[in-house]
């Protein structure tokens, strides 16, 4: 699962504002964009394209992964996407992602 857009518009300005209060100096925004796309984003990871041993496409477009530092106190909006919890502290959800950049001001990389 990744974090749903839908429910990032319904939080109130409190809730996001809360969010971005745990995510600033505490998390890592990656990108990772097929070679296709010439992204310049800066910090991006371009990715090559290919297949799968089941023969899908590995790459169809943009992916923004949060990478949170320290999961202590963590928003219940976040904390129900977190993967891989204690190691890596991944969350997905491009949309979403890309709106909490937006909303905060944050960039691909540390914020």
């Amino acid at each position: 699962m990744a974090l749903k857009f839908n429910d990032w518009v319904a939080l109130s300005t409190k809730e996001k504002n809360n969010i971005v209060s745990f995510l600033t100096n505490n998390c890592k925004i990656d990108l990772e964009t097929p070679v296709r796309n010439k992204s310049t984003i800066p910090g991006n990871y371009p990715i090559e394209e290919g297949t799968t041993i089941g023969g899908y496409d590995m790459k169809f477009g943009e992916e923004y992964r949060i990478y949170v530092k320290n999961i202590f106190g963590i928003p219940p909006f976040l904390e129900t996407e977190l993967k891989e919890r204690g190691t890596k502290n991944r969350i997905g959800g491009s949309d979403t992602i890309k709106a909490i950049m937006t909303y905060a001001g944050f960039k691909v990389g540390n914020n």
